[in-house]
């Protein structure tokens, strides 16, 4: 079985304010996104600190583009 890569293609922090709309879109609460840690690679990437809100879109080999959020920690 292969190994496939999924591609990260772009990391940006949320501001505020979309995180907050976005969470009520989604009915739910900043913690219940998945985590991820403020030493992350990615989240040193996009400057991001605890408590923040990340979009990261990686490419998928079934719909092209995946769009997935996660709530940085610290750690």
């Amino acid at each position: 079985m292969s190994r496939i890569s999924l591609g990260v293609k772009e990391v940006t922090v949320i501001p505020r304010e979309e995180a907050k709309e976005l969470l009520k879109r989604m009915r739910l609460r900043p913690w219940q996104l998945p985590w991820i840690r403020a030493s992350d690679p990615l989240a040193q990437k996009a400057g991001a600190k605890p408590g923040d809100v990340l979009k990261i879109v990686r490419e998928s080999p079934t719909a092209g583009e995946a769009v997935v959020y996660r709530l940085v920690v610290p750690g």
